[in-house]
Protein backbone atom coordinates (compact mmCIF):
# COMPACT_ATOMS: atom_id res chain seq x y z
CA UNK A 1 0.00 0.00 0.00
CA UNK A 2 0.87 3.78 -0.32
CA UNK A 3 1.11 5.86 2.35
CA UNK A 4 -1.37 8.68 3.02
CA UNK A 5 -0.36 10.89 5.67
CA UNK A 6 -3.10 13.61 6.71
CA UNK A 7 -1.21 16.46 8.11
CA UNK A 8 -3.60 18.82 10.14
CA UNK A 9 -3.40 21.99 11.75
CA UNK A 10 -5.75 20.14 14.98
CA UNK A 11 -8.22 17.78 15.76
CA UNK A 12 -10.42 19.63 18.08
CA UNK A 13 -14.28 18.89 17.39
CA UNK A 14 -15.49 20.99 14.24
CA UNK A 15 -16.06 20.18 10.32
CA UNK A 16 -12.36 20.22 9.04
CA UNK A 17 -11.47 17.20 11.40
CA UNK A 18 -15.14 15.15 10.63
CA UNK A 19 -14.41 15.46 6.83
CA UNK A 20 -10.66 14.16 7.75
CA UNK A 21 -12.53 11.24 9.52
CA UNK A 22 -14.92 10.79 6.33
CA UNK A 23 -11.74 10.62 4.02
CA UNK A 24 -9.85 8.20 6.20
CA UNK A 25 -13.41 5.59 6.11
CA UNK A 26 -13.26 6.66 2.52
CA UNK A 27 -9.75 5.35 1.91
CA UNK A 28 -8.50 3.18 4.66
CA UNK A 29 -8.56 0.16 2.26
CA UNK A 30 -6.66 1.48 -0.66
CA UNK A 31 -3.56 3.40 2.16
CA UNK A 32 -1.69 3.01 4.46
CA UNK A 33 -3.13 6.30 6.56
CA UNK A 34 -0.84 8.88 9.06
CA UNK A 35 -2.20 11.32 10.35
CA UNK A 36 -0.01 14.32 11.94
CA UNK A 37 -1.89 16.76 14.38
CA UNK A 38 0.11 20.11 14.23
CA UNK A 39 -1.34 21.59 17.34
CA UNK A 40 -3.28 20.09 20.23
CA UNK A 41 -5.72 22.96 21.40
CA UNK A 42 -7.59 21.39 24.29
CA UNK A 43 -7.56 17.80 25.55
CA UNK A 44 -11.62 18.44 25.35
CA UNK A 45 -13.76 18.82 22.39
CA UNK A 46 -12.48 15.56 20.95
CA UNK A 47 -14.82 13.89 19.31
CA UNK A 48 -13.34 13.57 15.94
CA UNK A 49 -9.69 13.17 17.35
CA UNK A 50 -11.05 9.84 19.15
CA UNK A 51 -12.81 8.50 16.48
CA UNK A 52 -9.55 9.33 13.92
CA UNK A 53 -7.17 7.31 16.26
CA UNK A 54 -9.15 4.28 16.29
CA UNK A 55 -9.94 4.36 12.82
CA UNK A 56 -6.31 4.17 12.05
CA UNK A 57 -3.19 1.64 13.40
CA UNK A 58 -1.81 1.85 16.55
CA UNK A 59 0.86 4.73 16.63
CA UNK A 60 -0.25 6.04 13.14
CA UNK A 61 -1.43 9.16 14.91
CA UNK A 62 1.58 12.07 15.93
CA UNK A 63 0.41 14.76 17.75
CA UNK A 64 3.13 17.65 17.71
CA UNK A 65 2.45 19.83 20.37
CA UNK A 66 0.89 19.88 24.47
CA UNK A 67 -1.82 21.27 24.58
CA UNK A 68 -1.26 25.61 24.62
CA UNK A 69 -3.49 28.51 24.65
CA UNK A 70 -1.09 30.21 21.85
CA UNK A 71 -0.98 28.87 18.17
CA UNK A 72 2.52 27.37 18.00
CA UNK A 73 3.96 28.12 14.32
CA UNK A 74 7.22 26.61 15.29
CA UNK A 75 7.23 22.71 14.44
CA UNK A 76 10.09 21.91 13.09
CA UNK A 77 9.76 18.36 13.76
CA UNK A 78 7.13 17.80 11.29
CA UNK A 79 10.07 17.61 8.64
CA UNK A 80 11.54 14.67 10.52
CA UNK A 81 8.36 12.93 10.57
CA UNK A 82 7.79 12.73 7.27
CA UNK A 83 11.00 12.25 6.57
CA UNK A 84 10.68 8.95 8.79
CA UNK A 85 6.84 8.07 7.58
CA UNK A 86 8.14 8.51 3.87
CA UNK A 87 4.55 9.14 2.71
CA UNK A 88 4.05 8.98 -0.97
CA UNK A 89 0.92 11.71 -0.40
CA UNK A 90 0.76 14.35 1.90
CA UNK A 91 -2.73 15.79 2.16
CA UNK A 92 -3.07 19.01 4.01
CA UNK A 93 -5.74 20.72 5.57
CA UNK A 94 -5.93 24.52 5.63
CA UNK A 95 -3.68 26.68 4.07
CA UNK A 96 -0.34 25.85 5.19
CA UNK A 97 0.90 29.31 6.18
CA UNK A 98 -1.75 29.71 8.40
CA UNK A 99 -0.33 27.56 10.86
CA UNK A 100 3.69 27.07 9.78
CA UNK A 101 6.44 29.44 9.62
CA UNK A 102 7.57 30.28 5.95
CA UNK A 103 11.27 28.23 7.29
CA UNK A 104 9.27 25.29 7.93
CA UNK A 105 7.15 25.47 4.57
CA UNK A 106 10.37 25.85 3.16
CA UNK A 107 11.85 22.42 4.35
CA UNK A 108 8.67 20.55 3.41
CA UNK A 109 9.19 21.28 -0.32
CA UNK A 110 13.06 20.82 0.26
CA UNK A 111 12.12 17.27 1.56
CA UNK A 112 14.59 14.36 -0.04
CA UNK A 113 12.36 12.93 -2.65
CA UNK A 114 9.04 14.63 -1.30
CA UNK A 115 5.58 13.44 -1.46
CA UNK A 116 3.16 14.98 -3.55
CA UNK A 117 1.40 17.40 -1.88
CA UNK A 118 -2.48 18.27 -1.51
CA UNK A 119 -3.96 20.91 -0.15
CA UNK A 120 -7.69 21.38 0.59
CA UNK A 121 -8.99 24.86 2.40
CA UNK A 122 -12.30 24.73 4.71
CA UNK A 123 -13.10 28.06 5.59
CA UNK A 124 -14.94 30.44 2.91
CA UNK A 125 -12.34 33.62 3.49
CA UNK A 126 -9.26 31.22 2.52
CA UNK A 127 -8.45 32.69 -0.81
CA UNK A 128 -6.19 31.02 -3.39
CA UNK A 129 -3.88 33.97 -3.71
CA UNK A 130 -3.00 34.35 0.19
CA UNK A 131 -1.90 30.46 0.06
CA UNK A 132 1.99 30.42 0.53
CA UNK A 133 2.81 26.99 -0.18
CA UNK A 134 2.32 25.79 -3.64
CA UNK A 135 1.21 22.43 -3.63
CA UNK A 136 0.66 19.68 -6.42
CA UNK A 137 -2.72 19.62 -6.75
CA UNK A 138 -5.99 21.24 -4.53
CA UNK A 139 -8.33 19.18 -3.69
CA UNK A 140 -11.75 20.90 -2.88
CA UNK A 141 -14.69 20.54 -0.77
CA UNK A 142 -17.56 22.30 -2.93
CA UNK A 143 -18.02 23.58 -6.34
CA UNK A 144 -18.50 26.85 -5.17
CA UNK A 145 -14.31 26.98 -3.94
CA UNK A 146 -13.38 25.05 -7.04
CA UNK A 147 -14.48 27.68 -9.23
CA UNK A 148 -12.14 30.26 -7.10
CA UNK A 149 -9.53 28.49 -6.91
CA UNK A 150 -9.73 26.84 -10.55
CA UNK A 151 -9.92 30.48 -12.29
CA UNK A 152 -7.07 31.86 -10.29
CA UNK A 153 -4.38 28.59 -10.04
CA UNK A 154 -2.41 26.74 -12.74
CA UNK A 155 -2.49 24.22 -9.91
CA UNK A 156 -5.00 20.91 -11.30
CA UNK A 157 -8.05 21.25 -8.86
CA UNK A 158 -10.32 18.32 -7.86
CA UNK A 159 -13.78 18.01 -5.50
CA UNK A 160 -14.11 15.65 -2.72
CA UNK A 161 -17.78 16.20 -1.32
CA UNK A 162 -18.74 14.78 2.05
CA UNK A 163 -20.93 12.26 1.26
CA UNK A 164 -25.01 12.31 1.61
CA UNK A 165 -25.46 9.05 2.93
CA UNK A 166 -29.04 6.79 3.33
CA UNK A 167 -29.36 5.86 6.41
CA UNK A 168 -31.92 4.14 8.26
CA UNK A 169 -34.17 6.22 10.71
CA UNK A 170 -35.97 4.86 14.14
CA UNK A 171 -37.40 8.05 15.72
CA UNK A 172 -39.09 6.57 18.18
CA UNK A 173 -36.21 4.50 19.79
CA UNK A 174 -34.22 7.33 19.91
CA UNK A 175 -36.94 9.74 20.85
CA UNK A 176 -37.44 7.45 24.27
CA UNK A 177 -33.54 6.80 24.63
CA UNK A 178 -33.17 10.97 24.86
CA UNK A 179 -36.12 11.60 27.16
CA UNK A 180 -37.59 13.62 24.69
CA UNK A 181 -41.00 14.54 25.24
CA UNK A 182 -43.56 12.61 22.41
CA UNK A 183 -46.23 15.20 22.89
CA UNK A 184 -43.57 18.49 21.71
CA UNK A 185 -41.97 18.57 18.32
CA UNK A 186 -38.20 18.97 18.12
CA UNK A 187 -36.50 21.64 16.56
CA UNK A 188 -32.29 20.67 16.19
CA UNK A 189 -28.80 22.62 16.39
CA UNK A 190 -25.50 20.98 15.62
CA UNK A 191 -22.86 23.00 15.90
CA UNK A 192 -20.00 24.94 17.65
CA UNK A 193 -21.18 27.92 19.25
CA UNK A 194 -20.04 31.56 17.41
CA UNK A 195 -21.40 34.48 15.63
CA UNK A 196 -21.12 32.91 12.11
CA UNK A 197 -23.41 30.16 13.36
CA UNK A 198 -25.60 32.38 14.53
CA UNK A 199 -27.20 30.37 17.12
CA UNK A 200 -29.01 33.64 18.97
CA UNK A 201 -31.37 34.03 15.94
CA UNK A 202 -32.45 30.50 17.55
CA UNK A 203 -33.20 31.60 20.84
CA UNK A 204 -35.11 34.38 19.80
CA UNK A 205 -37.15 32.66 17.57
CA UNK A 206 -38.03 29.95 20.49
CA UNK A 207 -38.90 33.04 22.87
CA UNK A 208 -41.51 33.58 20.41
CA UNK A 209 -42.56 29.68 20.39
CA UNK A 210 -43.06 29.18 24.03
CA UNK A 211 -46.67 28.55 24.21
CA UNK A 212 -46.66 25.94 21.33
CA UNK A 213 -45.70 22.76 21.95
CA UNK A 214 -41.96 23.03 20.68
CA UNK A 215 -38.98 22.44 21.80
CA UNK A 216 -35.21 23.25 20.45
CA UNK A 217 -31.90 21.32 20.92
CA UNK A 218 -28.67 22.24 20.83
CA UNK A 219 -25.82 19.81 20.40
CA UNK A 220 -22.12 21.29 20.05
CA UNK A 221 -19.55 22.67 22.41
CA UNK A 222 -19.23 26.31 23.92
CA UNK A 223 -15.45 27.03 23.66
CA UNK A 224 -14.18 30.11 25.87
CA UNK A 225 -12.59 31.45 22.78
CA UNK A 226 -16.23 32.55 21.31
CA UNK A 227 -17.42 33.81 25.23
CA UNK A 228 -17.74 37.44 23.86
CA UNK A 229 -20.35 35.51 21.75
CA UNK A 230 -21.88 33.15 24.15
CA UNK A 231 -22.06 34.95 27.55
CA UNK A 232 -24.32 37.49 26.21
CA UNK A 233 -26.80 35.22 24.10
CA UNK A 234 -26.92 32.84 26.94
CA UNK A 235 -28.56 35.31 29.14
CA UNK A 236 -31.72 36.15 26.81
CA UNK A 237 -32.68 31.72 26.08
CA UNK A 238 -35.83 31.14 26.79
CA UNK A 239 -36.76 27.81 28.35
CA UNK A 240 -37.81 25.74 25.50
CA UNK A 241 -34.49 25.67 24.85
CA UNK A 242 -31.99 22.95 25.68
CA UNK A 243 -28.31 23.08 25.66
CA UNK A 244 -26.82 19.78 25.62
CA UNK A 245 -23.17 20.41 25.22
CA UNK A 246 -20.41 18.48 23.31
CA UNK A 247 -21.83 15.07 21.84
CA UNK A 248 -20.42 11.65 20.28
CA UNK A 249 -23.77 10.72 19.22
CA UNK A 250 -25.06 13.14 16.97
CA UNK A 251 -26.79 10.16 15.07
CA UNK A 252 -29.39 9.59 17.39
CA UNK A 253 -30.49 13.75 17.62
CA UNK A 254 -30.83 13.92 14.08
CA UNK A 255 -33.43 10.53 13.93
CA UNK A 256 -35.15 11.77 17.12
CA UNK A 257 -35.67 15.44 16.31
CA UNK A 258 -38.58 16.65 13.20
CA UNK A 259 -36.53 19.95 11.93
CA UNK A 260 -32.89 20.74 11.78
CA UNK A 261 -32.48 24.78 12.12
CA UNK A 262 -29.35 26.16 10.66
CA UNK A 263 -28.97 29.86 11.57
CA UNK A 264 -25.49 30.42 10.03
CA UNK A 265 -24.75 33.43 8.48
CA UNK A 266 -21.32 32.41 7.12
CA UNK A 267 -20.05 29.12 5.44
CA UNK A 268 -18.41 27.22 3.10
CA UNK A 269 -20.46 23.62 2.57
CA UNK A 270 -21.39 22.62 5.99
CA UNK A 271 -21.36 19.25 6.94
CA UNK A 272 -24.47 19.15 8.87
CA UNK A 273 -26.53 19.95 6.43
CA UNK A 274 -25.22 16.53 4.74
CA UNK A 275 -25.48 14.95 7.85
CA UNK A 276 -29.20 16.08 8.27
CA UNK A 277 -29.79 15.13 4.59
CA UNK A 278 -28.26 11.60 5.19
CA UNK A 279 -31.20 11.32 8.05
CA UNK A 280 -34.07 12.56 5.59
CA UNK A 281 -34.03 15.44 8.34
CA UNK A 282 -36.63 18.68 7.10
CA UNK A 283 -34.12 21.54 7.18
CA UNK A 284 -34.28 25.75 7.43
CA UNK A 285 -30.77 27.11 6.18
CA UNK A 286 -29.81 30.58 4.92
CA UNK A 287 -29.62 30.72 0.84
CA UNK A 288 -25.59 31.25 0.82
CA UNK A 289 -23.76 32.25 -1.98
CA UNK A 290 -21.24 29.50 -1.48
CA UNK A 291 -24.08 27.29 -1.64
CA UNK A 292 -24.92 28.09 -5.54
CA UNK A 293 -27.89 26.39 -6.55
CA UNK A 294 -27.05 22.40 -5.04
CA UNK A 295 -30.17 22.88 -2.16
CA UNK A 296 -32.32 24.39 -4.97
CA UNK A 297 -34.43 21.44 -5.92
CA UNK A 298 -34.42 19.41 -2.25
CA UNK A 299 -37.38 18.99 -1.37
CA UNK A 300 -35.96 18.90 2.55
CA UNK A 301 -34.57 22.34 2.22
CA UNK A 302 -36.46 25.55 2.97
CA UNK A 303 -34.94 28.85 2.77
CA UNK A 304 -35.42 31.11 5.54
CA UNK A 305 -33.89 34.96 5.77
CA UNK A 306 -33.09 37.48 8.66
CA UNK A 307 -36.44 38.54 9.69
CA UNK A 308 -37.63 36.37 13.26
CA UNK A 309 -41.39 37.34 12.40
CA UNK A 310 -40.75 35.38 9.24
CA UNK A 311 -38.44 32.80 10.53
CA UNK A 312 -41.03 31.53 13.16
CA UNK A 313 -43.68 31.85 10.85
CA UNK A 314 -41.74 29.28 8.35
CA UNK A 315 -41.10 27.12 10.97
CA UNK A 316 -44.45 26.58 12.05
CA UNK A 317 -45.69 25.83 8.58
CA UNK A 318 -42.95 23.34 8.19
CA UNK A 319 -43.52 21.27 11.12
CA UNK A 320 -47.11 21.99 9.98
CA UNK A 321 -48.63 23.89 13.26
Amino acid sequence: MKKLLYLVPHLSTGGMPQYVLEQIRTFKDKFDIYVVEYNNYADDFIVQKTEIINEIPKGHHICLSNVSGNIDKNRPQVIKVIEKIKPDIVHIHDHVSWFMTEEIMRGLLNIPDRPYYIVTPHAKHALPQECLFTPDKYVLVSKWQHNLYDSYTDVPCDIWEYPVKDFKVNKEKYKKELNLDPNFYHVLNVSLFTPGKNQGEIFEVASLLQDKPIKFHFVGNMSTHFDDYIQPILKTKPDNCILWGERNDTHKFYQACDLFYFSSIHELFPLVIKESLSYKLPILIKRLDTYLDTYDSNDLITYIENNIEDNKNTLLKVLGL
